[in-house]
């Protein structure tokens, strides 16, 4: 029971894998995911086309070879739930507060002590027998001798009773408050998507033209995740125990009261007889005293038969869940787990061929570019109930190839993206962008029939450029949906850099999703680019302190990317 819980709660949970506009070049992504005026010439293939026909004084070439970015996307706090199960105080540290075995040692022992406690009623019941016959002095004395030594047994055992009854009473409500919080920790896992992802620009190739620029990208990006769907009837056979016990609790407590109040009689008793007067010399007295003692025998009568009753209700109890049958417990082991955990990997690899040209329009030098791309998407998804779990780890570990491909719907698409720039001279440069990416929608399906949507994403940049400065801003004016489960994007993002001549660089930004609440990031980075070849990395966070590292690492990754321009 307690492994099975433990396996449902640690089972991971979540995942998001979404299209949204992006790079992964770490310029872009330092910058808040800002490109579509602002991109290097290297990267924008990636952003804008058109980019590789407007101004950039002095470069005529740019590569890069490679380019890696490792990203988290945990916007909905799953890593934060998985932090409470495991925090002091969680339902971790309630886990070992259960001691299943001494709460079996403690159902099972109250059975044999009621079967001493009703030895020692019976003996009362002889004493007292004894008493009402006694002919003589002698003879009450004994049977009085007798009533005190059914009366201290029964004192002990009521005392083993009490324990095992606490005991009972105390693991009961552990296990009342772990099976509370383990649910409410199973429900927090769900519906909070989690998203891992590696980008990769394998080449990135470029030379920049005012009459023909042209570039040649490699690129790849991946997501791989598991979404826990939580079956709530996992937990029912901890709530069906947890409900019997309460009921089995409280008739263990009712024998408790029924046997102190049996040995509350019989002391009363011994201290009456104790207190006898002398027939002889006072018999008035002695036969009030008397009189008195048949009530005292009576309440010992009562009192057994209520020890009594209290001993066949608990000896007979069955609980409504099953779990106790006749005072014992009977816990089914058989039933699987429901829940199942539905993994999903998704790779897109792009071969793209980027043309562009400035063109006059209406008295006005535009630069227009076009990128046609070939897509090789490829979608695993594998959905393995929690019962089957160590039967396809079998699986996979005899097959791993075969294992994936059978899981794995490969499809191959083409598609295209459009740009255009233009810049105006204004203490520097300032130059305005758009881009419209995925200009044919495609409607896939995987082998499991899921519906996979990839669908135009439109966005317009802005961006004021000096020699030794660099601010540029983005908006995604569409919506951009998810392929699956993750949440939409649209991006606004703002950044800034302080450039040394080239040779190095500074960076900073902001990017925020309009599309949910409480999306924001910042980032930054560095270039180490000397003559214009080096290395430059970036990375971002959620804006937190550092001692609530789950809501720092929400949304963050990291780029680190070896290019060359000159």
């Amino acid at each position: 029971m307690k492994k099975t819980l433990l396996a449902v709660a640690v089972a991971i949970s979540g995942t998001a894998i979404a299209t949204p506009f992006n790079g992964n070049d770490a310029q872009s992504n330092a910058m808040g995911n800002t490109g579509v005026a602002s991109s290097e010439v290297q990267n924008a293939i990636a952003f804008n086309p058109a980019l590789l026909a407007d101004q950039y004084d002095g470069v005529g070439f740019g590569m890069t070879l490679p380019s890696v970015k490792f990203y988290i996307d945990d916007s909905k706090g799953l890593i934060a739930s998985g932090t409470a199960f495991t925090e002091e105080g969680g339902t971790w540290d309630q886990f070992q507060t259960i001691d299943s075995d001494a709460l079996q040692t403690a159902v099972s022992a109250i059975t044999p002590t009621m079967t001493a406690i009703a030895t020692d009623i019976n003996n009362v019941g002889i004493a007292v027998t004894d008493l009402e016959n006694a002919g003589d002095e002698a003879t009450a004395q004994t049977a009085i001798d007798d009533l005190n030594t059914a009366s201290t047994s029964l004192s002990n055992n009521s005392a083993s009773l009490d324990t095992d009854v606490a005991t009972v009473n105390l693991q009961m409500g552990n296990l009342n408050r772990t099976t509370e919080s383990a649910q409410d920790d199973l429900e927090g896992f769900s519906g909070k998507p989690l998203q891992l992802g590696l980008g990769l620009d394998i080449l990135n190739l470029a030379l920049p033209s005012e009459t023909l620029g042209m570039a040649l990208s490699i690129s790849s990006g991946t997501t791989i995740g598991a979404s826990l769907n939580v079956a709530s009837n996992d937990l029912d056979p901890v709530i069906d125990l947890s409900a019997d016990l309460t009921g089995f609790s409280a008739e263990a407590t009712n024998l408790t009261s029924a046997v102190n109040a049996l040995a509350a009689a019989n002391a009363d008793m011994t201290a009456y007889f104790d207190s006898r007067p002398n027939a002889d010399t006072n018999p008035v007295e002695y036969n009030t005293w008397a009189n008195g003692l048949d009530a005292k025998e009576q309440a010992i009568v009562d009192a057994q038969g209520d020890v009594n009753a209290a001993q066949a209700n608990l000896s007979g109890y069955n609980g409504a869940n099953g779990t106790i049958t006749n005072g014992e417990l009977t816990i089914s082991t058989s039933s699987d787990p429901e829940s199942e955990i539905e993994f999903v990997g998704a790779n897109i690899t792009e071969v793209s061929i980027a043309a562009a040209r400035r063109f006059v329009v209406a008295g006005e030098d535009i630069a227009f570019g076009v990128t046609p791309k070939l897509q090789s998407i490829n979608i695993f998804e594998k959905t393995i109930a929690l019962a089957n779990a160590e039967d396809e780890m079998d699986l996979m570990s005899a097959d791993p190839s075969g294992y994936f491909l059978n899981n794995t719907t490969s499809l191959m698409r083409v598609n295209v993206d459009f740009g255009a720039a233009k810049t105006w001279d204004f203490h520097g440069k300032v130059r305005a962008g758009v881009a419209l990416k995925d200009l044919i929608p495609w409607t896939l399906e995987s082998k499991a029939g899921t519906e996979l949507l990839i669908r135009p994403k439109l966005r317009v940049g802005a961006a004021h450029e000096t020699k030794f400065t660099k601010v540029a801003v983005d908006l995604d004016i569409t919506e951009n949906k998810p392929l699956k489960y993750g949440v939409p994007t649209r991006y606004f993002g703002i950044g800034a850099e302080l450039n040394a001549w080239g040779h190095a660089a500074l960076r900073a930004g902001y990017r925020a999703n309009l599309s949910v609440e409480d999306s924001s990031v910042v980032s930054g980075g560095i270039g180490i680019t000397p003559f214009g070849v080096g290395l430059e990395v970036s990375a971002w966070a959620k804006p937190a302190s550092f001692d609530d590292w789950a809501t720092v690492i929400q949304d963050a990754g990291a780029v680190v990317e070896l290019s060359m321009n000159f």
